[in-house]
């Protein structure tokens, strides 16, 4: 908190506290516990941290009653709070949102504390929704890009098949997955398992009252290559998913669903109940503070995750364009390579403190694992692939690592065991 804060220290100030941002404030903290020059400021608006990789089975779990207990529940499921997982470290979480940043003074300006100077500033915020600007889309359909969106839509899918049954109606309901890669994928084949429940919790024939779609612009899903799309398109089938392929959205007005071909030749209108947009994301607006910016829109980097252009400022996850030294293509935006960049970010902004050379990022790929739906999960790495339970397995020994990282080890089985018990309802 601000009283915490000391006026008379040097700032490290860590913006996000995402897989990059809380793995970069452990590494420091670890790094600079007995320093009294250096204090680390994480600031982020939530008392939370979020394990997002868990968010599609929040979104479709099934709960009995829809109560505030329930939902606590379900958050409690893919969350940490920053007390535990700052627990004992040396690291001032500053509970704000950032609202601008002046590289030139080397200012951040927060939301509840006003303008706080900093040494070494790290952008690790992660990245928001993108709409691209489609007619409606924003104000009628449903993100899947935090634990709020994914309970939103948990209390929706709920309450639309409750309004249908006390109301009598027995209209066809359509679900429409907006965009066909890793989180539309893994969301619609886990949406299968809760209108199965809900068909039986309100009385409807979950195969014969209700469709499933989910709409690509491409003619691949999941973004993995022809053989882990043509595995999604077949599990598809077998849930009852309709996939549409090469169609684009155009508009969405809450009932009438609006698409377009490759060459935007319009289609015939598609009567939705609810879409649910997994379908682009784009980098935090306030890294616009930065006059220059790689074109696709993240702060680009040194190999030591270093600014090129802003010097002791260091971005990893979704705000940096990171350049693979061995594949010379940009490094994928995914999970297990954020965590290494924040890792790495910690310990160069230690090795620039004390004088010594910062290291290189060298991104480690330990595969790809894509749920779709109950225990099906698909994993690849380069020209292996395969799915079944395996990977189901392998997934669930991940999440397990990742808590017990965070807390004590009987603490993580128990945070295991609890999440398991609520995203197994619906398989």
């Amino acid at each position: 908190m601000l009283s915490k804060i000391k006026t008379n220290k040097k700032n490290i100030v860590i913006l996000g506290a995402g897989f990059t941002g809380l793995r970069a404030a452990k590494q420091l903290a670890s790094r600079l516990r007995f320093n009294k020059e250096y204090q680390i400021i994480l600031v982020d608006r939530r008392n939370i941290h979020v394990y997002n990789g868990d968010l599609y089975e929040i979104s479709t779990a099934y709960n009995e009653k829809m109560t505030q207990a329930c939902q606590t529940k379900l958050q409690d499921a893919v969350t940490i709070t920053m007390k535990r997982a700052l627990k004992g470290l040396p690291v001032v979480h500053a509970q704000s949102t950032a609202k601008s940043i002046d590289p030139k003074n080397k200012t951040v300006t927060l939301s509840k504390y006003g303008e706080i100077p900093y040494e070494y500033l790290v952008m690790a915020l992660g990245s928001v929704t993108n709409y691209y600007n489609i007619p409606g889309l924003a104000e009628n359909s449903f993100p899947l890009k935090t634990v709020e969106n994914a309970l939103a839509i948990n209390c929706h899918l709920d309450q639309m098949f409750r309004e249908r049954y006390e109301k009598k109606d027995t209209h066809k309901v359509h679900i429409a997955v907006g965009g066909g890669g890793y989180t539309g994928a893994e969301f619609a084949c886990e949406l299968v398992g809760c209108i199965k429940k809900l068909g039986h919790k309100y009385h409807f024939n979950p195969e014969k009252d209700v469709e499933i779609s989910i709409i690509q612009g491409s003619d691949e899903f999941v973004g993995l290559g022809k053989k882990v799309s043509d595995i999604t398109i077949k599990r598809f089938k077998q849930l009852r998913i309709k996939p549409i392929t090469n169609t684009r959205i155009s508009g969405y007005n809450g009932k009438t669903l609006k698409t377009i071909d490759k060459k935007g030749v319009p289609h015939p209108d598609i009567h939705t109940d609810m879409l649910v947009w997994t379908g682009g994301i784009m980098v935090n607006p306030l890294l616009k503070s930065f006059p220059v910016l790689h074109e696709s829109g993240g702060l680009e980097t040194y190999s030591t995750l270093e600014s090129p252009h802003y010097p002791k400022v260091y971005a990893g996850g979704d705000n940096a364009t990171i350049f693979d030294p061995k594949r010379h293509n940009l490094v994928p935006k995914i999970a297990q390579l954020a965590i290494q960049q924040g890792r790495l970010i910690g310990e160069n902004i230690y090795a620039d403190i004390i004088g010594k050379k910062q290291k290189e990022y060298h991104p480690v790929f330990k595969g790809y694992i894509v749920p779709l739906g109950g225990t099906y999960f698909v994993y690849s790495r380069g020209m292996v692939t395969f799915a079944g339970i395996i990977p189901y397995m392998m997934r669930r020994y991940v999440d397990f690592h990742y808590f017990a990282s965070w807390m004590p080890f009987g603490a993580a089985i128990k945070k295991w065991m609890h999440t398991e018990n609520i995203f197994l309802q619906n398989d």
